[in-house]
């Protein structure tokens, strides 16, 4: 009964926080330090490795040249040097294809989520993200990419 509450009521609990974080954001200019302190009481070390890609500008947000289609993309960049894998987000949405978040937050629900989603979510917050024109063919074929890319996950 406990992880069906968690289930339902985190992802609500997560977007209104999220929504004040902005409200607090675009008065100030800025995510204050007890802003911070109370990102990290929610979302744990993914929030820290968030940031530091946040620094990386590492968010990029494809739109279509008439808009109509949208796909959040964000570079996943490890600190041990990593293979600068794309993983395709998309905005306001808890998922992520990386395996962090199918181990911490899917299986062991360890996390709430992984760095990748919240990196996204802080950079749209911020105005951080870096918009790119995109063919819709292009956006086809990158979220076609991204399915294929998930297909061995298992998830629960």
């Amino acid at each position: 009964m406990q992880n069906s509450v968690r289930k339902t009521v985190i992802p609500f609990v997560t977007n209104d926080f999220f929504c004040e974080i902005e409200r607090i954001y675009n008065e100030d200019g800025k995510i204050s330090d007890e802003s911070l302190l109370a990102l990290h009481a929610v979302f744990g070390p993914p929030l820290e490795r968030a940031l530091e890609m946040l620094e990386k500008e590492c968010v990029t947000l494809l739109t279509t040249p008439n808009d109509t289609r949208q796909a959040l993309q964000c570079l996943h960049l490890q600190v041990s040097g990593g293979k600068g894998e794309l993983y395709t987000l998309f905005p306001y949405i808890n998922f992520c294809p990386c395996l962090a978040f199918a181990h911490q937050v899917a299986i062991s629900q360890t996390h709430i989520t992984c760095k990748h989603v919240l990196a996204a979510r802080l950079s749209q917050i911020m105005g951080r993200t870096i918009r790119k024109e995109a063919t819709p063919e292009e956006v086809a074929r990158i979220l076609c990419a991204s399915a294929h890319a998930d297909k061995g996950a298992t998830y629960l």
